[in-house]
């Protein structure tokens, strides 16, 4: 899974990385992207790894994404917006930060922070970077007329009403488009077709309030004051407790921001365990059990034959006694269409 974190310049972004990396902010790549894989932590899962002890550990991994500064309508970069934010179209979803501190050190246009207006504005910017996209495709297949295959004039025909809407200020995803549509369209990835999580980047103290007032169209939303998060991020884990306690911070920015992602992507783990690996696969919420086999290795999906199925509530609940879990009625045998649940614990059973 990638997430893309954009937001405009002196937004707090990056401080929001050094808070997912626990590290000052490293030279960024040619491009002006800086990139990081995060461990999601699960205190299920680490509970299932303290009571297998095995020899192989693996939390879901998200690669973090930190991008330039996004330039105002004002500004001429030499680059279009659509450009500078190309590699966040290979992303699953934005992590979109907008700025709730003062910071005198910086050179702001405008000193007094406006998170509202500042949230419009970096969706209004993100609208016009997939116009700007559907734009010249649109373009080139104009000029085709007569010579257009039938799935191209459905493409222009989705396309239009795509272009309508971006230049309203509208997110390709507030469409509703047609399962078909959809298909014809998903190469284009467009940005305001994925999911977005809000963080608003808040002041040391206050500014709470500001979370639940931006609107956008933000799957999910989260206040984080990521100046304390990312210092806090950087001590040593033996002292950071103490230090998240005395500020009242229960969990660090990594973990809130990616919760929040995970409820904006609709993502759940299951878990395989046992004394050869403990491991969470993340998976699309509502993903069957072949699907769920298939995250595994094709050959799981490709041979199914059923899934031995318990929650990790009940496997806890029983001390990690399987044998209990089964007396206790809880231990299930589903087929290919069980829908798989947040927390699942699965083996699956197939056929070479």
């Amino acid at each position: 899974m990638r997430l893309a974190i954009v937001g405009a310049k002196g937004s707090g972004k990056t401080t929001l990385f050094r808070a997912f990396t626990g590290a000052a902010p490293t030279p960024a790549n040619p491009d002006g992207t800086r990139v990081s894989v995060v461990k999601v932590r699960d205190e299920r899962l680490e509970w299932l790894r303290d009571f297998f002890k095995p020899k192989k550990y693996t939390p879901v991994a998200v690669e973090v994404v930190d991008f330039p500064g996004m330039p105002d309508s004002s500004e001429t970069t030499g680059m279009k917006l659509s450009e500078l934010l190309a590699a966040a179209r290979e992303t699953e979803g934005l992590v979109v930060c907008v700025r709730a501190f003062e910071d005198p050190t910086y050179p702001y246009k405008n000193a007094a922070a406006d998170a509202v207006a500042e949230a419009s504005s970096v969706a209004t910017e993100l609208a016009f970077a997939d116009l700007d996209v559907a734009t010249k495709r649109i373009e080139k297949l104009e000029r085709k007329h007569a010579n257009m295959l039938d799935a191209e004039k459905r493409e222009l025909a989705a396309l239009l009403k795509i272009r309508s809407a971006l230049e309203e200020g509208k997110a390709v995803k507030s469409l509703g488009l047609s399962a078909d549509d959809k298909k014809l369209l998903r190469g284009f990835r467009f940005l305001t077709d994925k999911s977005w999580v809000l963080v608003v980047a808040l002041p040391d103290s206050g500014g709470e309030d500001l979370v639940a007032k931006i609107e956008g169209p933000f799957e999910s939303r989260i206040g984080v004051r990521t100046k304390i998060e990312a210092e806090v991020s950087e001590l040593d884990p033996a002292d950071r407790a103490a230090f998240m306690k005395d500020l009242g911070i229960e969990s660090l920015a990594s973990e809130s921001v990616l919760r929040a992602a995970f409820l904006a992507l609709g993502t759940i783990p299951f878990f395989t365990s046992g004394e050869d690996e403990v491991r969470a696969w993340p998976i699309t919420r509502g993903s069957n059990a072949v699907e769920a086999a298939g995250k595994i290795h094709s050959d799981l999906a490709r041979g199914f034959i059923r899934a031995e199925v318990y929650s990790f509530d009940d496997f806890k609940a029983a001390g990690g006694d399987e044998n209990a879990v089964k007396k206790a009625g809880r231990f299930r045998v589903e087929g290919k269409d069980y829908v798989v649940a947040d927390g699942d614990v699965l083996n699956i059973r197939f056929s070479v």
